[in-house]
C-alpha cells in the first residue's frame, strides 16, 4: 500500500480485520477527496472483495456499479439510483459479490437519496455499497446514521501546501494596477495549476498497476490526475470567493469574526479601501464565471487573464 496517510493506514486495518473476522459492514461512508484519498480506499476495498480482479481499476468489473454527477446539473437524479438498484437485485455475474460506489454522494437530490435509503435499509445479501463525499452534512442524517464512515481527510491537507501559500500571495497583491501587472497575475495563478497536475500526476504513477498496457496506463493515469486536478480547481476557487467576501465585509464594515481570512486585515482593508460594494459584488461573480468557463476547458491562461484584467 502506497498510501501514507495515518488515517488511511488505520482505517485499512480495521477493514482487514473485519474481513478476516466475516464482520465487513454493508455500506461504508468514505469522508474525503472524492478523487483523491478516498477514492484510492474505495478501489483498494473493491479489490479486496473482487480478488484484486484487472477489471476494478477500470472500473468495468460486471459486478461493480460506479456512479457520478454526469448531467449538466452535477446532480445524481432518481432515474440513475433506481437503475444502480435494478442492477444490485440482479444475480452476481461472478457468483459472488456485487458493489456500488457512488462518488460525490452528496449530489443526489432528495428524491434519489429518499429511494437509496430503501436499500441502504435492506441490502441484497453479499452487497457492498460505498458512498464517497467531502460533504457529509448534505446527506440525509437517515443515510448516514446506516453507514460507517470512515474519515481521509489528510490528502486535502497536503494538497493544500501545493497551492494555498502561493495562492494567498497573489490574493494580497490584488488588485493589479496595470495590465502587465494583471498578466503577471494571470501567468502565477495558471502556474499554479500546472504545478498541481504534475504533482497529481507524480503521485498517481505509483498507484497504476503494473499489468495494463501502456495506453490503458496512459489512459487510466491521466483520468486520475485530471479528476484530482478539476477538485483541487474547486477548492482555489473556492478560496478565491472566500477572499473576495471578505473583502466585501470589509467594504459594508462587518465584525472580524465573520471573515474567512482574519489573519489576512491588513490586506483586506487595504483593498476594501479601494473599491465599492458592487465592486466587491463583481469580483465575486468573477470568480464564479471564471469556474464555468474552466469547466468548459478553456484555457487556464485566458481564462485567468479575463478574470485579471477586470480589477484594474
Amino acid at each position: 500500500m502506497s498510501e501514507t496517510s495515518n488515517q488511511f493506514k488505520c482505517a485499512w486495518e480495521g477493514i482487514e480485520a473485519s474481513w478476516q473476522n466475516g464482520q465487513l459492514a454493508h455500506a461504508y461512508l468514505l469522508q474525503g477527496a472524492p478523487h483523491g484519498a478516498a477514492l484510492r480506499f474505495a478501489e483498494q476495498l473493491l479489490n479486496l472483495i473482487f480478488n484484486h480482479h484487472p477489471q476494478i481499476q477500470t472500473h468495468s468489473h460486471p459486478d461493480l456499479i460506479w456512479l457520478e454527477p454526469q448531467s449538466k446539473s452535477r446532480r445524481i437524479t432518481i432515474d440513475e439510483i433506481r437503475a444502480l438498484i435494478q442492477r444490485l437485485s440482479q444475480t452476481s455475474f461472478s457468483g459472488g459479490w456485487k458493489a456500488a460506489v457512488i462518488i460525490c454522494a452528496d449530489r443526489m437530490t432528495a428524491e434519489a437519496s429518499n429511494s437509496f435509503l430503501k436499500t441502504l435499509e435492506e441490502p441484497p445479501p453479499r452487497t457492498l455499497l460505498i458512498m464517497v463525499t467531502d460533504e457529509p452534512q448534505s446527506l440525509l442524517p437517515t443515510i448516514t446514521s446506516r453507514c460507517q464512515r470512515i474519515v481521509l481527510t489528510d490528502e486535502d491537507e497536503e494538497v493544500s501546501n501545493h497551492w494555498k501559500a502561493p495562492l494567498l500571495d497573489i490574493l494580497r497583491e490584488f488588485p493589479p494596477c496595470s495590465v502587465p501587472e494583471a498578466g503577471l497575475a494571470a501567468a502565477r495563478l495558471a502556474e499554479i495549476l500546472k504545478e498541481l497536475y504534475k504533482f497529481f500526476e507524480g503521485e498517481e504513477e505509483d498507484n497504476i498497476p503494473e499489468d495494463l498496457s501502456a495506453k490503458e496506463s496512459k489512459t487510466l493515469l491521466e483520468a486520475r490526475a485530471t479528476a484530482r486536478m478539476i477538485e483541487a480547481r474547486s477548492e482555489i476557487l473556492r478560496t478565491m470567493i472566500q477572499w473576495q467576501r471578505d473583502v466585501l465585509f470589509k467594504v459594508l464594515e462587518q465584525e472580524e469574526s465573520t471573515l474567512h481570512f482574519p489573519e489576512e486585515n491588513e490586506s483586506l482593508t487595504r483593498q476594501a479601501m479601494l473599491c465599492t460594494r458592487a465592486d466587491a459584488l463583481g469580483r465575486i461573480a468573477a470568480v464564479e464565471e471564471m469556474g464555468r468557463q474552466l469547466d468548459r476547458n478553456l484555457p487556464a491562461e485566458l481564462v485567468f487573464g479575463n478574470y485579471t484584467a477586470q480589477l484594474i
